[in-house]
């Protein structure tokens, strides 16, 4: 299900925040328009008064320190060329801001209860030492290097992290994993012989490169750049590679990882890296909950459908047998004919009880009195797509980005149109 999201606004010490239901996804492109924009959207909503701890994505504007935190748990896009042009974008629409990507809602849920006053921190920390920064990621490079089929550069929908080492005899190795490990994070079991001890690959196009490390053992120096964990798992290196000096290189870390490795690549023009997003910030109907729903139920529909045609037919073919060997069609086709009968009316029941299931789910969903009114824009911005794209390009252009008409041929296939 899409979870809420939560948008906090801090003025003159007063907090007051809202919840968009489903705002979980794609929650950039209600901060793409800034301040105002997002004031006016609100402005038909009703306050709530606690926390949601169910939210997955949120912000909170704090007007007294002139300062954004904002987090999504599921990222539009996941390059980070892309993510940065994401950022840019925002910094240019909250242009006097100080803009801060939280570690969590947790940050969040401090930030609404107080105040973001001390955002000259960068980025707001929640001391827990229960909590593994490294959670979500796969723990060996087992788990992630490629054992049957090795990656494809040409595939254009492949990602992979993207390895480069320079060892003592300054030789250069490139090695692809599916993500950069725990235990080549924490250095554990010698990560740079089992990394070494992978296939060999040449340099990757960027658009496929969602993290990378770059390993240089003669002056003993880690870089790693990708995503929006990466400063985590930097921090984490720096604590388990002790006589190294870990860095995290924050902007255009495909370009340098080429000059260090000799190739140039193929690295993305802003264009490109625009491609995936642009469509999504120009979105102006609701995310559908009870449509994804219904998409789920004629998937699963389908499926057991098949499931059962395929058992059936295993049940029968005994009988099919002993019909050929004994010549007694008629015993056999008699048994075949009550098991098909037996086997359609059970699925009947069993499907008119999933809809009975599935219309209850949706009329749950529908009365949930959270639910936005039909009535009200579901994002901020203009409603209008025609007015949306100029002031999108405008905003692109105030940032120094292409314009749409030059992202436009670079549109992601797979991402929804702008409605």
């Amino acid at each position: 299900m899409i979870q809420p999201a939560l948008i906090a606004l801090i003025r003159n010490g007063e907090t007051t925040m809202y919840i968009d239901p489903f705002g979980s996804v794609c929650f950039a492109r209600q901060l793409i328009w800034g301040q105002d924009a997002l004031e006016q959207w609100l402005a038909g909503r009703q306050p709530v008064h606690q926390f949601d701890t169910d939210c997955e994505a949120g912000a909170v504007i704090d007007f007294d320190a002139q300062a954004l935190l904002w987090y999504s748990e599921e990222e539009p896009v996941d390059q980070p060329r892309t993510m940065q042009l994401l950022d840019t974008l925002i910094a240019e629409a909250w242009h006097g801001f100080e803009i801060l990507y939280a570690d969590g809602m947790c940050d969040l849920q401090i930030a609404a209860g107080d105040s973001i006053s001390h955002a000259s921190q960068q980025r707001l920390r929640v001391v827990d030492e229960s909590v593994d920064p490294l959670e979500f990621r796969s723990e060996t490079l087992d788990e992630e290097s490629p054992h049957c089929e090795p990656f494809d550069l040409d595939d254009e929908e492949e990602r992979f992290a993207w390895v480069t080492i320079l060892d003592e005899d300054q030789l250069i190795h490139h090695r692809l994993i599916g993500e950069i490990t725990s235990d080549v994070i924490r250095n554990e079991d010698d990560p740079l012989s089992r990394l070494k001890s992978l296939p060999t690959y040449d340099v990757p196009a960027e658009q496929n490169v969602i993290e990378a490390i770059i390993v240089n053992e003669p002056e003993r120096r880690i870089e790693i750049w990708g995503g929006r964990d990466i400063r985590a798992a930097a921090g984490e290196m720096t604590l388990y590679w002790p006589d190294w000096d870990v860095e995290c290189v924050e902007a255009n870390g495909y370009e340098h990882q080429c000059r260090f490795s000799g190739p140039a690549g193929t690295p993305m023009t802003a264009a490109e890296a625009l491609g995936t997003l642009v469509p999504m910030l120009l979105m102006t109907g609701n995310f559908d909950p009870s449509a994804m729903l219904g998409e789920l139920g004629k998937s699963f529909k389908g499926l057991m459908a098949k499931l059962v045609t395929v058992v059936t037919v295993l049940v029968c073919l005994p009988f099919v047998i002993f019909a050929l060997v004994s010549g007694n069609w008629k015993t056999g086709g008699i048994t075949i004919g009550v098991i098909v009968a037996l086997v359609v009316i059970t699925f009947k029941l069993i499907e008119r009880k999933w809809r009975r299931g599935f219309a209850a789910t949706l009329s749950e969903v529908h009365s949930d009195p959270t639910m936005s009114d039909e009535n009200e824009p579901a994002t901020a911005g203009p409603s209008d797509p025609r007015q949306r794209r100029q002031q999108l390009d405008q905003l692109l252009s105030r940032a120094g980005l292409p314009s749409l008409a030059e992202i436009e041929p670079h549109f992601d296939s797979d991402v929804p149109v702008a409605v």
